[in-house]
């Protein structure tokens, strides 16, 4: 099979990257790329995933000593 017949799956609602699309190829094979952070990054940020899951759960912390805060943590970790 051609790369022109794989399926593309285009994502709107992301910001193109250069003036261009973010379009997904499936026939990639085994390849692989940092290339999906980028949109996952877009969509974290979006949804607001790390905000959302960081307001569940109980900081421990002292206060006047954290530098990181908890939805930060929580964005990194992913």
């Amino acid at each position: 099979m051609t790369t022109d017949s794989h399926a593309k799956l285009p994502l709107p609602g992301l910001s193109p990257v250069a003036g261009k699309p973010i379009i997904a190829r499936l026939g990639g094979g085994s390849l692989s790329s940092d290339g999906g952070l980028l949109a996952l990054r877009e969509v974290e940020a979006r949804l607001g995933v790390a905000e959302r899951l960081a307001a569940c759960i109980d900081d421990p912390r002292a206060p006047e000593r954290i530098q990181h805060a908890l939805p930060r943590c929580c964005a990194s970790a992913c």
